[in-house]
Order: C-alpha cells, then structure tokens, then sequence
C-alpha cells in the first residue's frame, strides 16, 4: 500500500486464517449446491426425455397400427368401389335395355294406334261404316291411354272429342230416317194401283133429254156420226199401265215392303251405296205400278225422293285432327 503523503509504500497486513476458511468453505458449498442442480437438472432431463421417449415409441406403434388398418380399410373400400362400379355397370346396361325394350314396345304402340286412327277414317270417309270407325277409336285411344305420357294428352283429348261427335251424328242421321223408311214400308199396303182408263169407274152421265128433231136433221147426224166413227184422230200416244192381277198386286205390295225394309238395313249398316240402290228401286216401282195422281202415293213419291238425296249428301264428322296430331309427334320423337 503507497502512502500519498510520503510517497512510501506502505506493508498489507495479511487476513487471518478463519476469515479464508469460511470463504472456502462457502465457495465448496456453492459449488455442491450447483452440482446437486446440474445432476438434478440432468436427471429430469433424462427422465423426461426417457418418458418422452416412451410416449413417442407408443405413439409411432399405435399410428402405425391405425395406418395398416387405414390401409385395409382403403384397400377393402377399393375393393368395394370397383365392385360397385361394376354392379352400376351392369345396372346401366340392363337399365339400357330395359329402357330399349320399352322403347321399341312403346313405338309399337305409338304406330299400331296411327293404324288404328287411319282405319277409322277409311271406314267413315269410304265405307260410312260407323260402327267399325267407333271401335277403331276406342282402340286407338286405349293403346295410347297404355303409354302414360303427358304428351299424348291432345292426341287422347282429340280422339274423345271424334268419339263424341261421331256418336252425335250417328243418332242424328239415322235414327230418323229409319224411322221414316218404316213408316213408308207401312203405308204401302194402302196405296192405290194404277188403272187403265178404260178401267176406271166414270160417273153417270146425267140423262139428255130428248128433243124431237126433223128428219132431215135426224138423218144428217146419223151420216156424220158414221163417218166421224171410222177415222180417229189422237195428239199423243197415251201408255195405260197394265192391269195387274190380284195375285201379282199382292207380291208387288211384298217386294216394295222388301225393297223398303232393305233401305232401313243398309242404313243402319251405314251401306249408302245399297240404300241407295234400294231406294231408286222403289222408286220406279211406284211411278210404274202406282197411280200418281192419288195423294198418298205422291207423298211416298216425294219422301222417297228426299230419302235419296239426304243419302248422297250424309255428311259425316271430321275425324283426322287426331292423326295429324300423333303423325306430328312420331315425327319430332324419331
């Protein structure tokens, strides 16, 4: 140690020996203390890292078990989904066939109810066969009431409608008319035959009274009466229907019945062409056979006339609207 006033240096007293032992001691101790802790320390450190290891051990074998069976699983629903697939393959094609099948049924039906409607209408237009028009419709209207689809509704909609009014017109027509030709049929037992002239009941001719003439005149009147008697003159050549005999009137009377009879057959069988024959028949017959002037067998006459021309002018109802209707949709379908 240096002392500032004189310049000299100055002896440090040494420390005593118990002041050095304690600070050893202390430095001994710290130094335990630290490596209590640093083993602690290395302990714990070991320890969890051991646990830790542990813990990571058993969870790697425990993902890697979930793994293989994630794999099983994987490879079962792989498994799966090829057979899956393939069973929607097999589906799809016999879906496709199915539907090809029912297809095929389908345009059958579609095409045996458009030769229905066209049966109807040749046999309305050509033949006046109602009857057999009727079930052709109905035919046709059950083939397509089969095929349940809504875009047939008009085609349906429009065969119900021909239906209807073809019923119409059938009662129409020719319910009066048949009534009408039974009507004659009955009547013909009541008309008159034609008589020759010379035949026929003239009324007496109220007496001349006699006047006396003289005799000259007497004798010219005798002379001109002979003369006039042997040369007749005559405008026209008048045909007197012969006279029938009972037996031949009575079959007359039978086969116009007949004729008749057959008119209101063919009617109702919707033969115009027959009825027509019949009616013309009839006809002549009664102009021939019948007299003319009487008032009965004129009305009959006239009745069969209109008979006649209400026959060439039946007018039936317009039944093509709904095969128009099913030829369009065949056609945007195909």
């Amino acid at each position: 140690m240096v002392d500032t006033h004189t310049n000299q240096a100055v002896p440090i007293a040494p420390l005593p020996h118990r002041t050095r032992s304690v600070a050893g001691g202390l430095a001994l101790l710290l130094s335990l203390v630290a490596l209590m802790g640093l083993g602690y320390l290395w302990y714990a450190l070991s320890y969890q890292a051991h646990i830790l290891g542990l813990n990571v051990g058993q969870r790697l074998q425990s993902q890697n078990q979930a793994i293989n069976a994630l794999s099983l699983s994987v490879a079962g629903l792989n498994r799966t989904d090829l057979q899956t697939q393939q069973a929607i393959k097999a589906l799809a094609r016999h879906v496709k066939a199915v539907h090809g099948g029912r297809g095929a049924q389908r345009r059958w039906r579609l095409r045996a109810a458009q030769d229905l409607l066209l049966i109807a209408n040749d046999q309305l237009r050509f033949e006046h066969n109602v009857p057999l028009a009727l079930l052709a419709l109905h035919q046709a209207e059950r083939e397509i009431r089969r095929q349940n689809s809504p875009r047939l509704l008009p085609v349906r909609l429009a065969i119900v409608q021909e239906i209807l009014r073809l019923r119409a017109a059938d009662k129409q027509h020719i319910s009066t008319m048949a009534l009408e030709l039974v009507a004659l049929a009955r009547a013909v037992p009541t008309l008159p035959l034609a008589v020759p002239a010379d035949f026929r009941a003239h009324p007496p001719k109220a007496p001349v009274r006699a006047v006396k003439l003289p005799f000259w005149r007497r004798l010219a009147h005798g002379l001109w009466r002979d003369f006039t008697s042997l040369i007749q003159f005559h405008k026209q050549i008048i045909r007197q229907p012969a006279l029938l005999a009972p037996k031949r009137a009575y079959y007359l009377r039978q086969n116009l019945q007949l004729r008749l009879y057959a008119a209101e057959l063919a009617l109702l069988e919707h033969h115009t062409a027959v009825m027509r024959a019949n009616l013309l028949t009839a006809q002549r017959w009664i102009n021939r056979y019948f007299d003319k002037d009487a008032p009965g067998v004129r009305a009959v006459g006239a009745k069969l006339q209109t008979l006649q021309t209400r026959a060439t002018t039946l007018a039936w109802p317009d039944i093509s609207r709904s095969l128009h209707l099913l030829r369009q949709l065949a056609q945007k379908t195909s």
